[in-house]
């Protein structure tokens, strides 16, 4: 048998392979993403009131509206034009929970982002690599290559409305993935002043893609949030022909190819049927530039097989906004991960972590004291708009009743009435409302929706009455107790994950040296080399530096000690200003931040002496003159062992001691 006729025989085998496997995959995928799209939706309403509750899009009259998913959109505007006509007169205050997202989102950026060095890359205890630099170990290229490809990718502003996704909703899926993007670019010769065109890489690195809520592909049945321990993981995602015949070309769907393009070109929609999560209202109904547009399943998970349950990646096409993939066409399938490390490229997170895939927002769990806050706010305001627009009790018949039946019927200050009798006309009397205890109930509201949001008008800033120093510090402590929690809480679920899918795409996608700029010990930012066999070569950990109790510090102590030649080189122009830098004070702080104990007996505190050398200030003569540290004489130290009238270091002891002195200068 010759090389050729081996060779087909291997593609037929593995063909047969690849189509056993997608019709295995069919099989089981098809109930299974049904179930999880079926769970979705039955949150949706949940996730639907929390967003227009944040960008204050709700009423009181549609807060409890119920109406199916594809209805929604046309019932809300059903229940806008009713409520316009039945409670025209009254109001529909709604408390905006906008600012307990935005306040833990800012506190807790700030704290995950804490420095230029918020990843820590470490070797993994069975992998020690050798640095061949002292100063710039292999593990520190790694980290800064990671932090810069992140921060090409828009990491800081993903994270952010991560935070804020994760405080409304309780829980946050993200999707990494490597997006290499190049754009022309042209430049002049300078000997010929010719224009050179050439590719110009525009970035190269992990991008992070936030799923909302009611596009995941859940596991419905998993009790935690670890994705990489789920049945499977995926999402829906909107893709018109041409973007589906153009990832076919790139080879990353592989199956179907013929019958896609034959039969599906014309079958897709141009718009979406119902509302998504995410998407703006104006955005509602507008036709779509692509013709054809279609939802496409992604999946990554484990499904069983003859040989056991394998890891395997599918994507099903089906019609837009479709509920399941009964009547789909799988495009893709793969028998191994995405990723040689084996991981999904998928991260979780929750606010408040429950037995289950989705957590708990704080937002959800205030629900309760928000709907009731703005009841009373909208009946005090409907009070008030009764009472300060008078009302009038007319006469049937009367001259008032024919002027107001004329069109006149608009009651102002100052206002004339013609009337034939006095009593046509009386003022309605009064409603006996009791605004105070209504005022009282909602402040008592309101500081039960403090209790429970931790967020305060302390906590932000701006509180109404003076606190002592002591209350404000125990009320700032107290607050930030809950929100460190979370915070690191975030870090070790989403952020950490991240950093280790980010790092795994670097040593995978990237197949050339990298130079980066870093800061020496100097200041100086000078480049560096990071090899291939340095990527791609060792087991490294990534860590997020707010849960390593020593990862600030040791930040600290790397800053104190890069700025501690650059502030020798100042020296000299500082003292002309009359400032001494204490490099003492430096070092302390230095050792203090590395952890290491008992620094005051590290540093003993002598006494220079031009007599003898090593000397201890008990050696020195009462009243010695000792040069200080650059090399002046420092004045004499009175009665600091007693004076001529005894030990007591009084004000007549030290006179009398420096009178001695100057009879005697010896």
């Amino acid at each position: 048998m010759n090389h050729s006729s081996q060779k087909n025989q291997t593609e037929n085998h593995e063909d047969k392979n690849i189509e056993h496997l997608a019709t295995s995959a069919m099989d089981y995928l098809g109930p299974w993403l049904k179930s999880s799209r079926e769970f979705s939706l039955r949150r949706f309403y949940r996730w639907k009131l929390l967003e227009d509750l944040y960008h204050n899009r709700r009423d009181l009259g549609s807060w409890n509206a119920r109406e199916p998913i594809s209805n929604l959109g046309e019932s809300f505007a059903g229940n806008s034009e009713r409520s316009g006509k039945q409670r025209a007169w009254q109001s529909d205050i709604i408390l905006c929970p906008s600012y307990i997202v935005d306040t833990w989102a800012d506190r807790a950026y700030q704290a995950i982002l804490n420095g230029p060095e918020w990843l820590a890359v470490i070797p993994e205890k069975s992998f020690y690599p050798t640095p061949a630099d002292v100063r710039f170990p292999t593990s520190f290229k790694l980290q800064e290559l990671l932090i810069n490809r992140l921060s090409q990718g828009g990491v800081h502003m993903r994270l952010y409305e991560a935070l804020q996704s994760l405080c409304l909703y309780g829980t946050v899926f993200a999707k990494i993935s490597w997006r290499p993007h190049s754009c022309p670019a042209k430049r002049w010769d300078r000997d010929s002043f010719d224009i050179i065109e050439e590719d110009s890489e525009f970035y190269d690195c992990p991008i992070i893609e936030l799923i909302p809520l009611d596009r995941v592909l859940l596991d419905w049945r998993a009790t935690h949030n670890d994705i990489q321990r789920h049945s499977g993981i995926g999402h829906i995602v909107e893709k018109s022909y041409e973007e589906i015949i153009e990832m076919f070309d790139l080879g990353v769907y592989n199956v179907n190819y013929e019958e896609f393009s034959n039969e599906w070109k014309n079958s897709g929609s141009s718009d979406h049927q119902g509302e998504s999560l995410g998407t703006p209202d104006e955005t509602q109904g507008l036709a779509s530039p692509e013709k054809s547009r279609f939802s496409v399943w992604e999946w990554h998970g484990r499904i069983p097989t003859n040989d056991g349950k394998k890891e395997i990646i599918c994507a099903i096409v089906t019609e837009l906004d479709a509920d399941s993939v009964d009547n789909g066409l799988m495009i893709r399938i793969s028998d191994s991960p995405a990723l040689w490390s084996g991981l999904r490229p998928f991260v979780c997170a929750h606010y408040t972590p429950v037995p289950g895939p989705l957590g708990i927002g704080a937002v959800e769990t205030n629900l309760d004291l928000i709907h009731s806050i703005s009841q009373f706010l909208s009946q005090s305001q409907d009070n008030a708009r009764l009472t300060a627009n008078a009302q009038l009790i007319v006469r049937r018949g009367s001259s008032a009743a024919r002027s107001l039946s004329g069109g006149d019927d608009f009651v102002y200050p100052g206002k004339v009435w013609l009337v034939d009798d006095p009593d046509d006309i009386q003022p309605f009397p009064s409603m006996g409302f009791p605004q105070a205890e209504v005022n009282s109930l909602i402040n008592y509201l309101n500081v039960l929706l403090e209790k429970r949001t931790s967020v305060s008008d302390t906590t932000m800033g701006v509180s109404s009455r003076d606190k002592t120093a002591t209350e404000a510090h125990i009320l700032q402590e107290a607050s930030m107790n809950t929100f460190a929690t979370r915070a690191d809480l975030f870090a070790r679920s989403f952020v950490e994950p991240l950093g280790r899918l980010a790092l795994s795409m670097i040593q995978q996608f990237i197949i050339d040296d990298q130079v980066i700029a870093v800061r020496d010990h100097s200041g100086v930012d000078v480049p560096l080399t990071v090899t291939m066999d340095e990527i791609q070569s060792g087991r490294y950990n990534v860590v997020a530096t707010v849960t390593r109790q020593d990862s600030t510090r040791l930040a600290k102590a790397q800053s104190i000690e890069r700025a501690l030649p650059t502030l020798s080189q100042f020296t000299p122009v500082l003292a002309q200003e009359g400032v001494r830098v204490s490099f003492s004070e430096l070092i302390k702080r230095y050792l203090d931040l590395l952890g290491i104990d008992a620094v005051d007996r590290v540093f003993t505190r002598v006494s220079p002496n031009n007599t003898e050398e090593g000397a201890q200030p008990d050696d020195l003569a009462p009243g010695a003159h000792v040069p200080d540290i650059n090399g002046q004489p420092s004045p004499p130290r009175l009665v600091e062992n007693g004076g001529p009238f005894g030990a007591y270091p009084d004000d007549m002891n030290a006179i009398a001691q420096f009178l001695q002195m100057a009879a005697n200068p010896k």
